[in-house]
C-alpha cells in the first residue's frame, strides 16, 4: 500500500479519543476526592492533570498500534475500521511511532514540568512510572500487552495512579487510600481492556499473544467478562458502606437504573470482532456514566 504524510485526522485516530474515559474519568475522581478533602481547587494543577492525562493516553494508543502493526496484529483482513488502524490503511510507521514519542514528550514536558514546578517532584515521579509502562506496554521483548496483565497494569495505573497524582496535585498530600477510592474507576478501566481483549482473542492467538482472555479461552472469557461487570458496578456501593457513606451509598443506588438499560445491552452481546464496535462504545459510555455516578454519591456522602 502506498505511504502517505501525517495528516490531522491522523494524529486524531492514534490519539483515540474515543478511549479518553479511560484518563478523563480518573481526573474527575481526584478533583472530587480533593474538593471534598479541602473545600477549594487548585486551576493550574487541574489542567495539568487533564492535559497529561489525556496526552499519556494518546501515546499509550499511538506506540500501541505501531507495534501492532510490526508484529503483524493489525492487517487488512483483521482491521475493518479504518480509523483504528491508521497504519494499516496508509499512514507511514515510523511517523505513527514518532507521533506516540510526541505525545510522550509533551505529556512530561509540559503538564508534567509545569505540576513539578507547581507542586514538587512526587506529581513527575508518578507521572515518569505510568511513562515507563507505556513503553513496556507494547514495547519489549515482552510487552505488557502480551501477558495476561494488561487489564490489571492498565486499571492500576490509570485508575489509580493517575487519580493518586490528581489527589496530591490539589492537597499536596501523598494518601495510598486514594488507590482503595478508586477501585472503582479502576476496574471501569480494567474493563474496556478486558473488552478489547475479548473480542480481539482469535486474532492475538494467532498473532501469539497470550493476554488473559488468551488463557482463559473463549467461553470462560465470556463467564469472567460478566461477572466482572456485575462487580465492578456493585463496587462503588460496598466501598461507599465500608467509608460509613450510607447516603452516599444510597444516592449510588439511586442512580443504578439510569445505566440499566446499557448494562443489560452490554451483558447480551457476544465479544468478538462482529459486536466489536458496539462492545467498545457501550463500555466506554458505562465507565463515564458509572464514574460519575460514584463522584456525585462521593460528594453527598
Amino acid at each position: 500500500m502506498e505511504r502517505h504524510a501525517l495528516r490531522p485526522k491522523d494524529v486524531l485516530d492514534l490519539a483515540a479519543p474515543s478511549s479518553w474515559a479511560a484518563s478523563v474519568m480518573p481526573c474527575v475522581l481526584a478533583i472530587a476526592l480533593s474538593y471534598k478533602a479541602q473545600g477549594f481547587l487548585r486551576p493550574l494543577e487541574a489542567l495539568c492533570l487533564f492535559i497529561g492525562a489525556i496526552l499519556m493516553q494518546s501515546a499509550v494508543n499511538a506506540l500501541n498500534d505501531y507495534a501492532d502493526f510490526l508484529k503483524g496484529t493489525d492487517t487488512l483482513e483483521n482491521s475493518p475500521d479504518a480509523s483504528d488502524a491508521v497504519i494499516v490503511y496508509g499512514l507511514d510507521p515510523v511517523v505513527a511511532r514518532n507521533c506516540g514519542i510526541a505525545f510522550l514528550a509533551l505529556a512530561l514536558l509540559g503538564p508534567g514540568l509545569g505540576a513539578t514546578l507547581l507542586a514538587g517532584p512526587v506529581p513527575l515521579i508518578i507521572g515518569l512510572v505510568g511513562a515507563v509502562v507505556v513503553v513496556l506496554y507494547s514495547h519489549g521483548k515482552t510487552p505488557i500487552s502480551y501477558l495476561p496483565l494488561g487489564e490489571l497494569v492498565s486499571g492500576f495505573v490509570m485508575g489509580g495512579l493517575i487519580t493518586l497524582a490528581g489527589v496530591y496535585l490539589q492537597t499536596r498530600v501523598l494518601s495510598f487510600f486514594v488507590l482503595v477510592q478508586a477501585l472503582p474507576v479502576a476496574i471501569g478501566i480494567g474493563l474496556i481492556m478486558l473488552s478489547n481483549n475479548g473480542c480481539d482473542l482469535e486474532r492475538d492467538l494467532e498473532a501469539g499473544r497470550r493476554t488473559l482472555p488468551c488463557v482463559l479461552g473463549r467461553q470462560k472469557t465470556d463467564l469472567f467478562y460478566r461477572v466482572a461487570i456485575i462487580v465492578w458496578v456493585a463496587s462503588p456501593l460496598l466501598l461507599l458502606l465500608a467509608q460509613g457513606m450510607p447516603m452516599g451509598a444510597l444516592v449510588y443506588a439511586l442512580e443504578l437504573p439510569a445505566m440499566l438499560q446499557g448494562l443489560m445491552r452490554q451483558l447480551s452481546l457476544q465479544l468478538g470482532q462482529p459486536a466489536r464496535m458496539q462492545i467498545m462504545a457501550g463500555i466506554g459510555q458505562l465507565v463515564i456514566i458509572d464514574s460519575f455516578a460514584y463522584v456525585v454519591a462521593l460528594a453527598v456522602g
